[in-house]
């Protein structure tokens, strides 16, 4: 919403100063300002809530360019400081604590971040297609057409969360594969000095020597407790280094133990295998184990009698 506002602000501001609706070479100017506070944006897989607060931190740094006449470029150079200055925090945010190890449950990740750089690739280059420009009738009625489209493309883009380039069944084929490869790599340490990865394998640690996993009520606050950190972190941390949420972690644990308890007695009722393990059902105790084991538990303690 913000931004949907900063583009009328910057006309009328245009039009009071020239005592009428601006030209198309203002226009321009306005709408590839516009644009430059959509990049700003938090990409699909971004939390929204703590990174909006560029968005308008970016739109106050712009208030400036109200009273700034949009004539030689000169209005779009501060927006292109606060667009690279967005995009050097957010580089510095997501690749500060890259792991050593890539993971397959990243992709989606790292496909996302690259599209936004050709989207970002795009921005510039209209940019400077709209420096190159003529000033005439025909070519700034065309740049103004053109930075009209690569709004509506841009916003889209931020609407609907997607790539834009790519379709819509590859983009969660993509989605779809990072949520089953996650399921496939087992938990372990990771070997990495970075902060997350300090925090991921303490999560470990607790996991393996406490196993607070079996308390039916241990929610991701006692965790973020036990690992002195906060909820969100924490859970970036966890998504990024396993390929799983806190609760997929903490079924995958949770199966783990299962595993252990009908290797050790077959004949054990999966009700009291479920309760022991720190399910509250016995149909959630079924669904995480047929998740991370390829089988139901009572497939897989008739599968040990059969052996036996």
């Amino acid at each position: 919403m913000l931004i949907l506002v900063s583009l009328p602000l910057l006309l009328i501001s245009d039009a009071l100063a020239s005592g009428g609706f601006p030209g198309p070479g203002k226009l321009s100017a306005d709408i590839f300002s516009s644009i430059l506070l959509l990049m700003a944006y938090p990409s699909s897989q971004d939390p929204l809530q703590p990174s909006l607060m560029i968005v308008p931190s970016a739109l106050l740094l712009s208030l400036p360019l109200l009273f700034i006449p949009a004539a030689a470029g000169i209005r779009n150079l501060p927006s292109l400081a606060g667009a690279a200055a967005a995009l050097w925090l957010r580089a510095e945010r997501k690749f500060s604590e890259v792991p050593l190890l890539f993971h397959v449950s990243a992709v989606w990740h790292w496909t996302d971040d690259y599209m936004y750089l050709v989207h970002l690739a795009l921005v510039l280059g209209a940019g400077l297609l709209l420096a190159w420009l003529p000033h005439s009738g025909f070519s700034d009625w065309f740049g103004a057409g053109a930075m009209l489209v690569l709004f509506g493309l841009e916003y889209y883009r931020i609407y609907t969360r997607r790539t834009v380039f790519l379709r819509q069944c590859r983009e969660d084929e993509i989605k779809r594969g990072q949520k089953g490869a996650g399921f496939k790599m087992p938990v372990q340490y990771v070997d990495s000095d970075c902060r997350s990865a300090s925090i991921y394998n303490d999560v470990v640690r607790i996991m393996e020597a406490s196993r607070p996993y079996l308390q039916e009520d241990f929610t991701i606050d006692d965790l973020a407790r036990m690992t002195r950190t906060n909820r969100l972190y924490l859970s970036k941390s966890i998504n990024f280094h396993s390929g799983r949420n806190f609760n997929q972690l903490i079924n995958y644990y949770r199966v783990k133990y299962a595993v252990a308890l009908i290797k050790k007695d077959p004949s054990l009722k999966m009700s009291e295998v479920a309760t022991m393990c720190g399910f509250h059902t016995v149909v959630s105790f079924n669904m995480a184990f047929k998740l991370n084991e390829r089988i139901t538990p009572s497939e897989f303690a008739r599968s040990l009698k059969t052996l036996h």
